[in-house]
């Protein structure tokens, strides 16, 4: 079982649903950039949670277009398409762990003063080190 660690952002808006043991689950898609420059490509990750962590991403506010990172067991899995005939496979990460990723830090307004603030009064006096 491989485990797996990433950044992404959340692809479709999230809908809890219950299992026929009344269990309340969610299965959303994810991607990540992989590689740098010209070779970075987009994966696409489908994310299952189950019980409180399902919730706790609904009541966390986890939305379209969210960045989290998120951590867990990472499967392929074999699936059916819409159509029902083709077979497909895609990369399945059962939940373990989950948060919002760092985003880049706000843009400043142009009213706001930009100017940096002068540097603290550096105090010379100092304890002497103990023997």
């Amino acid at each position: 079982m491989s485990q797996l660690y990433c950044t992404g952002r959340v692809t479709s808006e999230l809908e809890l649903k219950t299992s026929a043991k009344k269990v309340p689950y969610l299965n959303f898609p994810m991607v990540e950039y992989v590689g740098y420059g010209r070779s970075a490509h987009p994966q696409y990750l489908s994310v299952w949670a189950w019980g409180a962590m399902a919730r706790q991403l609904v009541d966390g506010g986890v939305g379209k277009g969210s960045a989290l990172w998120v951590s867990g067991s990472l499967e392929l899995e074999e699936y059916a398409k819409k159509d029902g005939v083709t077979r497909d496979k895609r990369l399945k990460l059962k939940l373990r762990d989950w948060g919002f990723a760092p985003t880049q830090q706000p843009q400043r307004r142009p009213d706001q003063d930009q100017s940096i603030p002068p540097p603290g009064t550096i105090d010379g006096e100092r304890e002497d080190l103990p023997e």
